[in-house]
This record gives structure tokens, C-alpha cells and sequence, in this order.
């Protein structure tokens, strides 16, 4: 029984990805650079004006793309903010808070 349920689950996630890269075929798909650093703070980067690092490269993607100054994270180390991130669950539902 949960064989089938299972089966018919899956069948049906397939048949709505395919439905979905049909009807994304004729359109442009925006580039998505996700970039998640640990212990790195607001002020760390030269783009948001630290004079003691150089970062070249997020300073050139930070002038080209859109920048998010407003950020939120869900627990204050990066083992449950990436379990939360991997899963797309909040980290108490995980029980991952420390």
C-alpha cells in the first residue's frame, strides 16, 4: 500500500516537472547566483565599504546585478540556516536550532 502510494506520488511529480519545462521553453529564465558564506557579517564585503578587504568579484556582481541589503537568518551558526536552506524547512521544525 504505501508502495503504491508512493509510486503514484512520484508519477505524479514527474508529470508536473514535464509540464513544466513545456511551457518554459519559450521563456527567459532570469540567472540566479545564490552565495551563502559562514561568520560573514553585513560590513565584511568592500562593496557595503570595509577598506580592509578587497572583493573584487562580489564588488563586480554587487555593482551589476541586485543587491539584497535586508537579510534574515534563521538561526545565529550556519549548521541549521543550511539544513533550513537544503530542505526548505524551518530549522526547529528540523529540531536543528544550535
Amino acid at each position: 500500500m504505501v508502495l503504491f502510494k508512493l509510486s503514484r506520488l512520484l508519477l505524479v511529480l514527474i508529470v508536473f516537472c514535464l509540464l513544466g519545462q513545456s511551457s518554459m521553453q519559450g521563456a527567459k529564465q532570469p540567472n540566479i547566483l545564490f552565495v551563502m558564506a559562514d561568520d560573514l557579517g553585513w560590513m565584511d564585503l568592500a562593496c557595503q565599504g570595509n577598506k580592509l578587504v578587497e572583493t573584487p568579484n562580489i564588488d563586480r556582481l554587487a555593482k551589476q546585478g541586485m543587491r539584497f541589503t535586508s537579510a534574515y537568518a534563521a538561526a545565529p551558526v550556519c549548521s541549521p540556516t543550511r539544513a533550513a536552506v537544503l530542505t526548505g524547512q524551518a530549522p526547529a521544525r528540523l529540531r536543528m536550532t544550535s
